[in-house]
This record gives structure tokens, C-alpha cells and sequence, in this order.
């Protein structure tokens, strides 16, 4: 398949690698800035727990430069897609599969949401529905990073500390599942664990209980996950906003199980990774909070489910974020 990844960054530049790696796809990356410049000189090197892989994929800035594709996988950061709306069009025939690779809550969400939910994009990671209107929520699906705690070390080299493990999935189950397994068996196939859960809402929800709980409070503390971990009381902290994460994804019909006590006891596995939003914060870059706590509120108050830790963790969040950008 002729494949692109969008944001071809630490995320982006990991899942080009394993998908290099098969030698099965036509691969193109859309980059920008350093990153780009080394890749298109050197590579694409990804370190991993068993090995390096190393690839050349053509690499560009320019969406009209890789021209269409049968899979885009979008790795942008949510609240970063929109001003990506007008690339997309260069990138999508009238068959291709668009895989949103991100955090949080995303743009499409209320498309097959279920009976009696508005198919419509949410406002708050898609102001004015640029995205929905430029890609169009019938040909997209998702990939839920489940583990892929990766960094650029340097232009044009990305590591991660732990085996890939994704899930991919439509918005309407059933949706699109030639292309899906295909992607899968490509992951597979290279080493990182790829599923197809029946529902890619119940992964989506788990995944985001876990960014809600490492993601502000880390920027708020500046610890690492192993850090976090340690900390007398924060546990309790994390597993509050847990819960009312998981009190809102049921109450959209979400059937999450409430293992929160038993991830929290289990840990991360990667005690000196410091997660993404951190990561942003501290390289002056605009954090998740929209698509991982707004979002979360917003459809919170459409069904009347408290949230105060939640309400507290935005405000905070995003107060620290405004002060550090007016310094």
C-alpha cells in the first residue's frame, strides 16, 4: 500500500520505522524543520528495545509532494490537526483510509457514537469543523498508541523504551477492516503488537484515564512517570481522575472495566520516562490539553457527570501553561 505518516516526529517517526521495516509499503513521511532535513540526508533511525531499524522514506513538507495515498496516518497532536485541514485533500483519493494516531478525545468522536448521538465535530478540538469537512469522518479510523513512549534523541532518530502496542479500529465497528488487518499484520510482522478490538472506544477511554492521570499532573510537578509513582498520596490523586474518566465513558456507553487499583499498583514499566505533555511543556511547545481534559469536560457536561478533580487538573493546567508563555 502507498502509506503516509503526518507528523513524521517521535510517534510518527516510530511507526514509520516498524512500517518500513516490512518492506511491504511505499512509504512517505510529511515533516517539517530538522527532522526533515535529516531524514531526507540520512534516514529515518529508529532505536528500539531489540534493535535499530533504519529506513529512507521520501520525505517532504509539502502535501502535494507525496500526492495520494491508500493509508494517511495522522500523528499530529489533536488540538495541532486543524491547521493541517487544507493538506489533506492532496493526500486522500476517493478510497483512502485516514488513521488518527493521537491522544485524547478526538475530532470525530459523535460519529457512530451511538443511537440518538448527532453525528457532528467536536468543537473544542475542531473549531468550525475544518477537519471534519476536510477529511470526512465516514473514511477515518483509529490507532490507540497503548504503549509507545518515544522521543527524538536527535533529527532524524526517534527511540522508545518499550514495545509498541497498538489497537486499530473504525468509528462504526465493521468499518473499513480489509485496510485494518492489513496495517496490523504490517506491525505485527515488524515486532510491535498490533489488535483489532471490536470496539476502539473502549481502548481510546483506557488509554486517555491514563494520559488524564500522568499528563497535567506532570506538567504540574515536573516529575517523571517513576517519580509519580513514588510520591505518598498521588496514586490516590491519579485515581480519582481515573474515575471520573471512566464515570464519563460510561455514561456514553463505554463498557470500560474498572481495573484503575490494579494499573496503578502494576506501574508504568518506565520509571524515567517523562510523558508527552511534559515533554511539550518543557520544550515551550502547546500542550494536549484540549483533546485529553477539555474534551473530557465538555462530554462530562452533556450528560451531567461530575467532575471536579478534572475541573480542578484543567484550571491549574492550563493557568501554569498561560503564565509560563507570558514569561
Amino acid at each position: 500500500m502507498r502509506i503516509a505518516v503526518v507528523g513524521a516526529g517521535a510517534v510518527g517517526g516510530a511507526l514509520a520505522g516498524y512500517l518500513a521495516a516490512t518492506g511491504r509499503h511505499e512509504l512517505s513521511l510529511l515533516a517539517r524543520g530538522a527532522h526533515l532535513a535529516a531524514i531526507r540526508e540520512g534516514g529515518l533511525t529508529v532505536q528500539t528495545p531489540k534493535g535499530t531499524l533504519t529506513s529512507r522514506p521520501r520525505a517532504s513538507d509539502s502535501a502535494e509532494d507525496l500526492g495520494p495515498q491508500d493509508v494517511v496516518i495522522v500523528t499530529v497532536k489533536g488540538h495541532g490537526l486543524p491547521a493541517l485541514a487544507a493538506s489533506f485533500p492532496a493526500l486522500c483519493g476517493p478510497d483512502t483510509l485516514v488513521v488518527a494516531a493521537q491522544n485524547g478525545i478526538p475530532w470525530w468522536y459523535l460519529y457512530g457514537a451511538g443511537d440518538g448521538v448527532t453525528p457532528e465535530p467536536l468543537e473544542v478540538v475542531d473549531p468550525g469543523g475544518a477537519i471534519w469537512a476536510a477529511i470526512g469522518p465516514e473514511r477515518v479510523a483509529a490507532c490507540v498508541m497503548e504503549v509507545l513512549p518515544a522521543r527524538i534523541v536527535e533529527p532524524g532518530v526517534v527511540a522508545h523504551t518499550a514495545l509498541p502496542v497498538l489497537a486499530f479500529g473504525a468509528p462504526r465497528p465493521g468499518d473499513h477492516a480489509e485496510k485494518l488487518a492489513a496495517l496490523a499484520d504490517s506491525f505485527n510482522a515488524a515486532g510491535a503488537t498490533a489488535r483489532l478490538p471490536a470496539d476502539i472506544r473502549v481502548p481510546l477511554w483506557s488509554k486517555l484515564m491514563l494520559n488524564m492521570a500522568v499528563g497535567p499532573t506532570s506538567v504540574l510537578t515536573g516529575a517523571t512517570m517513576g517519580a509519580m509513582e513514588q510520591a505518598p498520596g498521588m496514586a490516590a490523586v491519579q485515581g480519582r481522575l481515573m474515575r471520573e474518566c471512566l464515570n464519563v465513558a460510561q455514561a456514553w456507553g463505554v463498557a470500560l472495566p474498572d481495573d484503575i487499583d490494579e494499573r496503578l499498583s502494576r506501574g508504568s514499566g518506565v520509571p524515567g520516562h517523562k510523558p508527552s505533555m511534559l515533554q511539550d511543556f518543557e520544550a515551550g511547545r502547546s500542550m494536549e490539553i484540549d483533546p485529553i481534559v477539555t474534551t473530557v469536560l465538555e462530554l462530562a457536561r452533556r450528560r451531567g457527570v461530575p467532575v471536579p478533580t478534572i475541573e480542578t487538573l484543567w484550571a491549574l493546567t492550563a493557568l501554569k501553561e498561560r503564565v509560563a508563555r507570558a514569561d
